[in-house]
């Protein structure tokens, strides 16, 4: 009679470890971030007086792509570049992601290995960039225009 209480406890309780020990699906990396003059290193004093921007940053979970998606508004002029820089939040860094036209608000762009720029002090390739951007704090997204060649908003990917 022992037995078949344990059995009859046991076999519930190892079918509930089973269901939960099964490897989950991993979900993708997403940072939200909030562009802005004032996270430029250093501020752009031609800046917009109500630049702003988000972006979201997505990367899926094969690690084989990079999505971004920016909306802006109230810059000094038209976009004349976009990319994502590898460095943190201390000093600009090398490009290592450009974004190709058109860069009006809003755009969207997948950067994949193809557009991996290996700049020195960045990492040696984009795998090894990506590992450290899902970390947080290896890099950063920023939006130039002419009255801010070195950039106008930016925002770390953290």
């Amino acid at each position: 009679m022992k037995r078949a209480l344990i059995a009859v406890f046991l076999v519930p309780v190892a079918m509930i470890w089973a269901c939960n020990s099964e490897p989950t699906p991993q979900q993708p990396k997403v940072f939200n971030l909030t562009l802005s003059p004032a996270n430029e290193t250093p501020p752009c004093a031609l800046a917009g007086a109500s630049a702003t921007g988000t972006a979201k940053v997505t990367i899926p979970n094969d690690n084989q792509s990079v999505i971004v998606d920016v909306s802006y508004s109230g810059l000094s002029g038209q976009v004349t570049a976009s990319h994502i820089h590898s460095g943190t939040s201390a000093a600009p860094g090398p490009v290592v992601l450009p974004f190709g036209a058109p860069l009006t608000s809003p755009f969207s762009k997948t950067v994949t290995a193809a557009d991996y720029v290996a700049a020195t002090g960045a990492p040696p390739d984009f795998a090894s960039f990506v590992t450290a951007l899902k970390a947080g704090g290896a890099g950063y997204v920023n939006l130039h225009t002419d009255a801010c060649k070195p950039g106008e908003i930016r925002a770390e990917v953290q």
